[in-house]
This record gives structure tokens, C-alpha cells and sequence, in this order.
């Protein structure tokens, strides 16, 4: 997928909605690979009113559809009945759309954010509080926790722009607004602490240990530990190894025998040079004169 910067969802739009919070994280580089493979998580959102020609985001319209062929009568109201639902996304339907494609959509109101993927729920989170060094995040989501930062600024601009529409509406407030906005908040809250406690835990202590011994291969095999570790922790496992191994021969060689730099050199010939022509011409011709007192 390539992004146009200069389309309406470019990083100033972004930027000037996030400027306007409260507390927000420094956001990866607009062109950073890492963040875009990040955005492709899928979040399962829900239309608040139908839309045309986007029928083929529902999984499951094509059953619906099979159905009603199977129970149609008449042909003709089997015909009209295709062409005038088929195409329609209904509302509430649930679909499953990335995050780059749900931003847009979200910060227009046009969907709601029911719940948040299976790995950052509640039953995920009370295991990774349980024994966290043992979960595997890499088969969770590579980018779990890059993933699950882009997921909490958008949970807190949606519920920003949702709070902004609440103060403009003239009309009689319902709970349901309310509602979307505490439950919005709520998420975006406690995934955030669920994000911070998690890599700034024990994995973290972990992983510094593990790259203190990754170059000793007789003593200990990480193969197993790598393969759990997100792509995050694994950057900073790589890092840390060649951290490692610098110790290591730095110990081991030591810096090794230390050569004088070239512009001391210089120096040094210039400051000579300067001491040859101050000297006073015709000191050795005009010795001085010693007296000599008689015994």
C-alpha cells in the first residue's frame, strides 16, 4: 500500500488534531515503514448508517445473499430484493478494516469502535500481568506494541472529536453519545497502561538479561526467547547484543595502543619552527664575556 502525502488524512491534519489533547505520545515518522505495517491491524468497527456499493466488506452478506436465493418465491422480487440490498452495507454490520483506512471514518463519526482486537483485551492483559515473560507476542501481532500505540491515539482523538460534536449539538442529548464517549476513553486508558507496564516490565528486564549472555552460545540458546519477543523488543535485543559484544573486546583487547594525533604533530613541529626563529641572531658569534678573578 503506498499513501499520497498530500491527500486530506496526511500527517497535518493528523497533527493539528492531536496538538489540541491533553497528553498524547510522539507519534513514528510519517514514512516509516515499521508505522505502516503497523497501521495494517485490523479493527473491527461497526457502520452507523448504511452504506452503498460497499456491500463486500460484510463476510457475511455473501450468506445472506445465498439465503435469499434459497428462500425467494419470485424471481423478479428475488431480482429487485439483490439490487437494492446486496450492495448496501447495513448498519451495525460488523466489518473488520485496518487502521489506516478506519482514521478517516472515525474522526467523521461515520463508525463506532465496539471492541479492540483479541490481543489487547482484558483477557490478554490479566495474562501478560500473570507471567508476562512468557507470552508470545510475535504470533499476537509483530508489531504489538507499535500497533497498540497507533490504536490508543486513535481511541483518543475519536473520543476528542466525539466530546467536540457533543458541545456543538443543539438538539436533545441522548446516552448513546455518552455512552461512546466514556466507553472510547475507558478503552483508550487502560490499553495505554496495559502498553507501558508491559514493555517497561519484567520483559524488559528480561531482554537486557538475555543479550548479556545471546553471545555465549555454549551456555544458553535464545532462540526461543527471540521468537516470542515483538518487533519493538527485538530491535532492542539487537542493539543490545552489539552493546554486548563492544564490552566484550573492549575488555578482552582493551583500546589498544593509542597513536598521537596529527594535529598534536603539527602543532608541535609549528611550536619548534617558532622557537628556531626567535632565537637572537649572533648569540654564538658574540660569546659572553666570563672574569676571570686571580688566585
Amino acid at each position: 500500500r503506498r499513501r499520497n502525502p498530500n491527500s486530506a488524512t496526511t500527517a497535518t491534519r493528523a497533527h493539528k488534531l492531536t496538538a489540541k489533547l491533553p497528553s498524547n505520545t510522539d507519534m513514528p515518522s510519517y514514512y516509516d515503514v515499521d508505522a505502516i505495517l503497523a497501521e495494517e491491524e485490523l479493527l473491527q468497527v461497526k457502520p452507523k448508517f448504511p452504506f452503498f456499493h460497499l456491500a463486500h466488506l460484510d463476510p457475511d452478506s455473501q450468506r445472506r445473499k445465498r439465503r435469499r436465493d434459497d428462500d425467494a418465491v419470485d424471481k423478479e422480487n428475488n431480482v429487485n430484493s439483490r439490487q437494492s440490498t446486496d450492495q448496501t452495507l447495513s448498519t451495525g454490520a460488523k466489518v473488520k478494516m485496518p487502521l489506516w483506512a478506519v482514521d478517516k471514518w472515525a474522526m467523521l463519526g461515520f463508525v463506532s469502535i465496539p471492541s479492540l482486537p483479541r490481543h489487547y483485551r482484558q483477557r490478554t492483559k490479566e495474562r501478560l500481568e500473570a507471567d508476562p515473560s512468557t507470552m508470545d507476542l510475535s504470533s499476537k501481532s509483530e508489531h504489538y506494541f507499535l500497533s497498540g500505540m497507533l490504536l490508543t491515539n486513535l481511541l483518543q482523538r475519536t473520543a476528542h472529536e466525539t466530546k467536540r460534536a457533543l458541545g456543538r449539538s443543539t438538539s436533545r442529548r441522548s446516552s448513546g453519545p455518552n455512552d461512546e464517549l466514556e466507553h472510547l476513553t475507558k478503552e483508550a486508558r487502560h490499553l495505554r497502561l496495559s502498553l507501558l507496564s508491559t514493555m517497561m516490565g519484567e520483559r524488559l528486564c528480561q531482554n537486557f538479561d538475555w543479550t548479556l549472555s545471546a553471545l555465549d552460545a555454549i551456555e544458553d540458546d535464545v532462540t526461543c526467547w527471540v521468537q516470542r519477543l515483538s518487533f519493538l523488543e527485538l530491535s532492542m535485543f539487537n542493539r543490545g547484543v552489539q552493546a554486548s559484544g563492544a564490552a566484550k573486546a573492549w575488555g578482552e583487547f582493551g583500546c589498544g595502543r593509542m597513536s598521537a594525533s596529527l594535529s598534536v604533530i603539527k602543532g608541535k613541529s609549528m611550536m619548534g619552527k617558532k622557537g628556531i626563529d626567535s632565537a637572537t641572531p649572533g648569540a654564538e658569534k658574540n660569546p659572553a664575556k666570563h672574569t676571570v678573578t686571580p688566585a
